[in-house]
């Protein structure tokens, strides 16, 4: 019952009771409390007065519960909106410890302070406004699409290193080749993983030209995958000085020097790959056997002798034994016995 009605129906009830008694006894009384006489007043009124004080007293209780249920609920209110701020901020994976005025809410809670939360469907219940739009935006990119964070309200919370940024970006490159050379020219911008991603993508899709400046950054291993893409037919700007260029960034090893000596002797003059070749062993060790198997493919065979001859005995061992097999009149190819697991043994 509400306060002001319940009010209301004490001093019916009051008066009610006060006109009840004077109808029966209209007759006045007096006596004396702790000593004190009091005045003489109708029997009426001093039936009506412990029921007054009762009915005040029920009211001032009623006010005092009416009150404190009042903080509670706002209270309440209050951690319900905690609790919501925190689903969002563990839902754009940016979780945040929140205080709660109800301590077994702020147990339960906790654990968003600490979490991402990822939604599975566009279909969300009864939420805000606010987490339903994050939660759609957040499914778009997790589904693969780009979406334009800028526009969103909720871009501005998220930090460099969130999980939903490097996830938006790294859609951004599947779609955008001139993205992914942004990555690669602003590296310090982006996390190593994007930026290894970016490589990847200019690796597949960039010629040499383009990433010549990029070399280093590109790594051996990407290097060999621009090699497959010429020995795959694509005209990505390979030639001699474009690759010398991107060779002379690279820690290479003696079967790195046999596989572009492979790539080379399809596509370049058998003078500019033998003379690139011998420049490369005479600063190079282990670009000797890569020499060597050029001078085999050209039938050079005096001119392996002179290397092999000036070699130590464990030294080419592999190509000594088909030399041996060639100044036999044995007609094999190079390529029949050697390959890249023996030609640097």
């Amino acid at each position: 019952m509400r306060v002001g009605l319940y009010t209301v129906f004490s001093l019916l009830f009051v008066i009610a009771v006060a006109i009840g008694v004077y109808l029966i006894n209209p007759n006045t009384y007096s006596f004396e409390l702790f000593g004190i006489h009091l005045p003489k007043l109708p029997v009426a009124v001093w039936i009506a007065i412990p029921v007054a004080l009762l009915a005040v007293f029920s009211i001032l209780h009623m006010l005092f519960y009416t009150t404190k249920n009042f903080f509670n609920i706002r209270k309440l209110r209050a951690d319900a909106k905690k609790l919501e701020d925190g689903v969002y901020w563990s839902l754009i994976q940016e979780p945040t410890s929140m205080k709660y005025f109800n301590e077994d809410m702020e147990k339960a809670a906790s654990i968003l302070s600490v979490a991402f939360l990822i939604p599975n469907s566009n279909d969300l219940p009864d939420v805000s406004d606010k987490i339903k739009d994050a939660a759609k935006v957040i499914n778009k990119i997790e589904a693969g699409e780009y979406v334009e964070l800028k526009s969103q309200k909720f871009a501005k919370h998220l930090s460099e290193n969130n999980g939903i940024v490097e996830k938006n970006n790294l859609n951004h490159l599947e779609k955008d080749d001139k993205f992914a050379l942004k990555v690669v020219e602003f590296r310090d911008k982006y996390s190593n993983k994007l930026l290894s991603a970016a490589l990847d993508k200019v690796a597949k899709t960039q010629d040499m030209f383009t990433l010549k400046k990029y070399a280093k950054d590109l790594g051996k291993d990407r290097f060999f995958k621009l090699l497959d893409r010429v020995e795959a037919g694509e005209d990505i700007g390979f030639s001699l000085d474009m690759l010398k260029s991107f060779i002379s960034n690279y820690n290479m090893e003696c079967k790195d020097y046999y596989k572009v000596a492979r790539v080379a002797l399809s596509h370049f003059e058998p003078d500019n790959n033998l003379s690139l070749f011998k420049e490369l062993s005479q600063s190079n060790d282990k670009a000797t056997p890569a020499y060597i198997y050029l001078l085999f493919k050209y039938e050079l065979l005096d001119k392996v002798k002179d290397i092999l001859d000036e070699s130590s005995s464990d030294e080419f061992k592999s190509l000594k034994a088909f030399y041996s097999l060639k100044k036999s009149k044995y007609n094999y190819k190079i390529d029949d016995i050697i390959g890249s697991d023996n030609i640097c043994r």
